[in-house]
């Protein structure tokens, strides 16, 4: 019997957390254990059936976000995450042709790789987990067939725009994109409501297109370099705000290659006054945490994309609450999936987040009004 993902959450509530130890263990040899399940599946007869005769590399990339996930739901205990996440992650696939029997095949090489590769304290509260989510492979792929996608709200004023603008995105014309564009934007208070109301709800699209294997790589990476040049041309044709804020710095958390979100931010807040340092997309942790040393600002604000890059980030986090010198700094997250997980953030330890660039503005603004009151 088909169960809703609310009664599977409440199932997944009983599931035991995981204790530090196994949890610093697992991250230990996420390395090992990786290669150990990338070893045992691409032996396997039959594997590039499964995978949707799909180059290998795209299996072992899952692996490898299989393990940050995981690392971020032991860390965090949160099982509404892996609830919601999974039957995501068996849609994205299954729409890349991946079958579904493929699912319980890499948790059961995960199993393996854990029963051989970690000691045996370590073992089993992670195994219970996997044993639930081989339980539960019926359950995640009926999830999986439901709709998956959630597209952002535009206003009805705007909504031929942002048609015109995503076909023609989508068809790659480049100069269509960017007469629309110069078109719409005048002021600079005018690229807020175009970044709001026009490319970052296209470009959710443009992600979700591309889940659904409408949009290939490809055609992925066009739309993406398109709004790249849109987005350098209207941001530099307008003048910003005279009023000096504070400083800011916005990057793309580490393996995350998606910079759009992050680049909107830093041309929003520039725009409204503040001292802007923007490091685009995959900045390492280390390289990260000297330049806020360095550059002290009064905000970070970090972009992800995707699940398997919040562990990443919350290191990140955890990092700076350690370090005297950057304690009074605020750190600002944002992205789609905090849409889907509005408490997240607090998870992570962040002082808040936004999902909307004019949501980051107004939380920019009121960090910078508390301190100037202060």
């Amino acid at each position: 019997m088909s169960m809703t993902i609310n009664e599977l959450l409440v199932e997944a509530r009983t599931l035991p957390f995981v204790p530090l130890a196994a949890t610093t263990t697992y991250k230990r040899n996420v390395s090992v254990l990786t290669k150990h399940v990338d070893d045992k599946l691409s032996s396997m007869s039959g594997i590039h059936a499964l995978i949707g005769n799909n180059p290998m590399q795209v299996m072992f990339d899952n692996h490898k976000h299989h393990a940050a996930f995981m690392s971020t739901v032991f860390s965090i205990g949160n099982y509404e995450l892996l609830c919601k996440t999974v039957p995501w992650v068996y849609h994205a696939y299954h729409s890349h042709k991946f079958s579904y029997d493929y699912f319980p095949l890499e948790l059961k090489a995960w199993q393996e790789a854990i029963k051989k590769h970690l000691d045996n304290n370590s073992v089993e509260a992670i195994m219970k987990i996997y044993d639930w989510m081989i339980d539960n492979h019926e359950q995640f792929a009926i999830l999986s067939e439901s709709d998956m996608t959630f597209p952002m709200p535009v206003n009805a004023d705007w909504l031929s725009v942002k048609s015109s603008f995503q076909s023609s995105l989508i068809a790659g014309d480049h100069k269509k994109c960017m007469a629309i564009a110069l078109e719409n934007v005048k002021t600079a208070a005018d690229i807020e409501t175009f970044y709001g109301q026009i490319i970052q709800p296209v470009m959710y699209e443009v992600g979700m297109l591309w889940e659904e294997d409408v949009l290939s790589v490809a055609q992925e990476h066009l739309a993406s370099a398109i709004v790249g040049r849109v987005m350098a041309t209207i941001s530099m044709t307008t003048i910003g705000a005279q009023k000096k804020r504070g400083k800011v710095v916005v990057t793309a958390s580490p393996n995350e290659f998606h910079e759009i979100g992050a680049w909107m931010i830093a041309d929003i807040l520039e725009h409204d006054g503040w001292d802007m340092h923007y490091l685009g997309a995959n900045t390492p942790q280390n390289d990260l945490l000297q330049f806020l040393l360095s550059f002290r600002p009064d905000i970070l604000a970090i972009s992800i994309t995707t699940p398997f890059n919040i562990e990443k980030v919350k290191d990140i986090v955890d990092s700076i609450r350690k370090d005297k010198e950057l304690e009074k700094m605020k750190i600002m997250v944002g992205g789609r999936i905090f849409n889907e997980y509005p408490d997240l953030w607090r998870m992570m330890g962040a002082d808040g987040f936004a999902v909307k660039v004019e949501d980051a503005r107004k939380l920019a603004q009121q960090w910078g009004e508390k301190e100037d009151a202060n």
